[in-house]
């Protein structure tokens, strides 16, 4: 019985050290795998446009990102080009990938490939034809076995010497409120950068504003997170509500009443999306 019992000992003696061994290999995975995402997030970050080509543009502006992990299939991207009339123009995109975390980040910075082909190689102009490029582009890279992968957001151009301002929008326009506090929302196209249902072209669309107004651009991750006192989404409603009230703070402490009121509502809940929401000062 005694031998049986040392036997016994050792054997989970040794079951316990090979459980050591394996624990320790899968958290030294886990931490490799953790340094590639973070090394992945600061290539990302490189990527995304910086803010000092906004910041050029428009002084008076907000960003507030905030990834579900530690990458992000939301991003935003900037450039200038000039027309043949030799007027120059800025574009900023706000957008959602397809996804989220590491498939997300894949798609956002094939998505910025794309933006960069179109716009600056292609010269393709006007919102709405870049946008009928980087689908067609997107259906023939990867929706050729059925994808829908892509993104939704919106592009808009601004021209320095008109000062007009030109946009197409997929799925999730935007919110200019003007100086008044009254509120107008983005028209936009209701299908994706990239495989859908409906194939047709995306619209033209021009944005009447004025000096003084605030133009909101944003993906769904905000109106889409749970909290609450129920546990509910927040919705789109309350996003424009929360929209019209931080308008009533400077540009600069806007991205702080977000972030708070994004915080508050969520709690202990998890981040359900990537979330981006861009303000400027027109």
């Amino acid at each position: 019985f005694k031998s049986t019992y040392e036997n016994l000992l050792k054997d989970i003696e040794q079951k316990n050290k090979e459980t050591e061994i394996q624990k320790n290999e899968i958290e030294i995975k886990n931490k490799e795998i953790l340094a590639s995402i973070n090394y992945a997030n600061r290539i990302q970050q490189g990527l995304l446009k910086n803010k000092r080509l906004l910041n050029s543009c428009f002084p008076n502006n907000f960003i507030y990102f905030n990834p579900k992990d530690i990458v992000s299939g939301d991003f935003y991207w900037t450039t200038m080009n000039k027309n043949n009339l030799n007027e120059d123009l800025f574009y900023l995109a706000c957008c959602d990938s397809t996804g989220h975390g590491v498939p997300g980040a894949f798609m956002s910075l094939l998505n910025m490939a794309l933006y960069s082909e179109a716009i600056n190689e292609k010269k393709l102009l006007e919102p709405n034809l870049v946008f009928n490029h980087i689908r067609a582009r997107l259906i023939e890279l990867i929706g050729v076995d059925g994808q829908q992968d892509g993104f939704d957001g919106t592009l808009i151009c601004y021209n320095f010497n008109t000062k007009k301002i030109t946009y197409a929008s997929a799925n999730n326009g935007g919110i200019l409120v003007k100086a008044n506090k009254s509120i107008f929302e983005l028209n936009y196209d209701k299908m994706p950068v990239g495989k859908g249902i409906k194939n047709e072209d995306f619209n033209f669309y021009e944005l009447n504003y004025e000096k003084g107004d605030t133009l909101y651009l944003f993906t769904d991750g905000y109106a889409d997170q749970f909290g609450g006192p129920k546990g509910k989404k927040f919705k789109y409603k309350q996003l424009v509500e929360t929209i019209v009230l931080a308008n009533h703070s400077s540009i600069k402490d806007q991205e702080q009443v977000f972030n708070t009121t994004f915080e508050m509502w969520r709690g202990n809940l998890e981040q359900i999306d990537d979330v981006q929401l861009i303000g400027i000062q027109l």
